[in-house]
């Protein structure tokens, strides 16, 4: 069997905490190969988060995709669109679409980098500070129901062990 949902663990809701009824109400499903595929659990998690995102609030005032982009940037003065866009695992033209997007708006503006003309740096506007500040308490808020989910420990060894898949990990090549 795949291992149980956190749903069942944490949120009893209109089933109360009679056991039998959530064992009637808990699928059983076999992931087979899947119920040790790091891949289909991040995957997995990555859908249900990002649905979560789609029916709240935020959905409406930012994209995940750009709030990552403006978090990034209001963390970053003067990060560059490279960077951005290999932090954030998105190709150039998708995170060069997002900027002109967030420019078109009054939130960021891209600056010559004194120490190398040929690049832009990415910077928030005051109106972008004043923005992300509004959005990240939202964002705040949002985050607090799925840190319900751990403890302070595992919270941190999750976010430890997922960053261990970084852009790197992408291009390396099979060793034959």
């Amino acid at each position: 069997m795949c291992p149980a949902s956190a749903d069942n663990d944490h949120d009893p809701g209109p089933r109360g905490n009679d056991p039998v009824a959530q064992e009637a109400q808990t699928p059983k499903v076999d992931c087979g190969p899947l119920g040790h595929s790091i891949r289909f659990f991040v995957l997995r998690a990555n859908r249900i988060l990002s649905q979560a995102w789609s029916n709240s609030p935020l959905d409406q005032s930012m994209h995940l995709a750009h709030y990552f982009a403006f978090a990034l940037i209001g963390a970053n003065p003067g990060v560059s669109l490279v960077e951005l866009a290999r932090y954030i695992a998105s190709d150039k033209s998708r995170v060069s679409e997002i900027i002109d997007s967030m420019e078109q708006e009054g939130v960021v503006v891209r600056r010559r980098l004194s120490k190398d003309h040929r690049m832009q740096g990415i910077y928030l506007t005051a109106a972008g500070v004043a923005k992300l500040g509004k959005i990240n308490s939202e964002v705040e808020a949002h985050e607090e129901k799925l840190r319900k989910l751990y403890t302070v420990e595992e919270l941190m060894q999750l976010i430890m062990l997922l960053a261990r898949i970084g852009p790197d990990f992408a291009t390396q090549r099979r060793v034959k």
